[in-house]
């Protein structure tokens, strides 16, 4: 398309080449007008390529302008991925520090626990010492029913565990205290049969007579005792085997 200054350029030389055609003995010899047209197209060619080349200047700097201006609006754009890529990473960094604090907590929770019972230190895994502990408190204060619900809890949950003699015997401890001699004596019978070697064993013949009087099966206790005295002779179990005998007697 032209532009107004070509075509301002392009009138000027029209007029100029009309000038020029018409007689030359009106203004030049013939030699001296074909010169002057010449010279007159080549400065007109020269205005022509000045005028490109300002055109195609403007044309360059404004798309220049419109290249700059679609780069700023990429710019914008990446800035906004930028920062959800951050906000994504930092929420990332979040959630994997709140994963490792979790993890920490639950090794701390697995890593076994040292627990003096009888004179027996034994190690024992933190959920089963804890389980362990409330049953213990509230066996202590008094709460029987609580504390047999969970001591029943713990040995349904851990079967294997090396706390079961001990939570057998308190098991059947709070069996006793509420009344259910019966059961208590079965808990404290199946405990000295299983874990003959437990410290708790010749407790719980001695638990397991007192719940055999209670009965009044008292040749029951008697054959009770006696067999606490022969199995564990030195322990202090059997020295109050020895005097409940002379009682029964």
């Amino acid at each position: 398309m032209m532009t107004r200054k070509s075509a301002q350029l392009a009138g000027a030389m029209a007029l100029m080449l009309m000038a020029f055609a018409r007689p030359s003995y009106a203004l030049f010899e013939d030699d001296d007008a074909r010169k002057a047209i010449l010279d007159l197209r080549q400065r007109i060619s020269q205005l022509e390529q000045r005028v490109s080349q300002l055109e195609s200047t403007s044309q360059g700097q404004l798309t220049l302008a419109q290249s700059l201006a679609n780069k700023d609006k990429e710019i914008e754009k990446l800035r906004g991925e930028l920062e959800v890529a951050n906000n994504a990473i930092r929420k990332l960094q979040d959630d994997n520090r709140t994963l490792y604090t979790s993890l920490d907590q639950r090794l701390k929770a697995l890593e076994p626990q040292p627990i003096e019972l009888d004179g027996v230190t034994y190690r024992v895994p933190a959920d089963q010492a804890k389980a362990y502990q409330t049953g213990l408190d509230n066996f202590k204060g008094g709460n029987f029913s609580e504390a047999a619900k969970q001591f029943s809890a713990f040995l349904d949950s851990y079967p294997k565990s090396d706390l079961v003699p001990q939570v057998r015997y308190f098991l059947g401890s709070c069996q006793f205290a509420q009344g259910d001699y019966k059961t208590a004596l079965i808990t404290q019978r199946d405990l000295a049969k299983d874990f003959p070697s437990s410290p708790r064993a010749p407790d719980a013949l001695l638990s397991m007579a007192s719940s055999q009087i209670e009965l009044r099966s008292i040749p029951g206790a008697k054959k009770t005792l006696n067999e606490l005295i022969s199995k564990y002779p030195d322990s202090p179990a059997a020295a109050s085997a020895k005097t409940r005998l002379t009682a029964l007697k």
